[in-house]
């Protein structure tokens, strides 16, 4: 379907129509970029209840793109998207209810909605739900139940679950240490340039931890890392 009979659909009040006209708006695809008609075209989906549309008008009211900031719109926007099953609108009402956007914490509410995601398929949600039990927030301290949430994610090359089941393995937390996994765990990650992975394989060859002891090597990972954003790889480079 061309942009033309897209727009035409739109026009006559079709949601997901509309909901298509604002990604190219968004995205400048085929139109000059436009976040105020995104907007506009995602605003109108959400209006005829179209669950993307509001996850997608929810989230320009946040960041305030194309629009003002209402947060208390958003929430609201958010909460009718989630309940009916758009799995985005569950993964980012939990984090307004995480860190209090446009709402009270809650973490209760937090674990609910990123639960509901993970059910939904949301790896990024089984992430965060990782991250809440192995830090106890809201919730007892559940180093198995974080460990087999970041597994699940390590099974989809999930980088941010695989830099924390290798500081896990590096540390020996919620299983034997085991250096020789933990830097296995931080190469898959590093293929992708997560600077994190990338300061612990220079940590590790700097201690010889789990991989060759090479100050040639630590220097090659960490400017990586540095070049990324990394200050405490930038730190140690500063020292060596």
């Amino acid at each position: 379907m061309g942009l033309r009979e897209v727009m035409d659909r739109a026009s006559s009040g079709d949601p997901r129509a509309q909901c298509a006209m604002g990604y190219y708006y968004y995205k400048g695809d085929g139109v000059n970029r436009d976040l105020d008609r995104a907007f506009q075209w995602f605003d109108m989906a959400a209006g005829l209840g179209d669950p993307e549309g509001e996850c997608n008008a929810a989230y320009m009211l946040v960041h305030a793109e194309g629009t003002n900031a209402n947060l208390d719109e958003a929430v609201r926007m958010y909460t009718h998207s989630a309940e009916s099953g758009w799995v985005q609108s569950m993964f980012n009402l939990a984090h307004m209810y995480s860190d209090g956007l446009g709402v009270e914490q809650d973490w209760g509410k937090a674990i609910l909605w990123y639960t509901k995601a993970y059910e939904g398929g949301s790896v990024p949600a089984a992430y965060r739900l990782g991250v809440i039990y192995e830090e106890g927030r809201g919730t007892e301290q559940n180093l198995p139940k974080a460990l087999e949430l970041y597994e699940k994610c390590a099974g989809k090359d999930y980088d941010p679950a695989l830099v924390r089941l290798g500081i896990m393995a590096y540390e020996g937390r919620g299983m034997p240490k085991n250096p020789d996994r933990a830097a296995k765990l931080f190469f898959r990650a590093s293929k992708d340039n997560d600077d994190k992975a990338l300061l612990w394989l220079g940590k590790l060859s700097l201690s010889g931890e789990g991989m060759v002891k090479s100050q040639n090597n630590a220097r090659k990972w960490l400017k990586k890392a540095s070049m990324r954003g990394n200050a405490e790889a930038k730190e140690i480079l500063e020292k060596i």
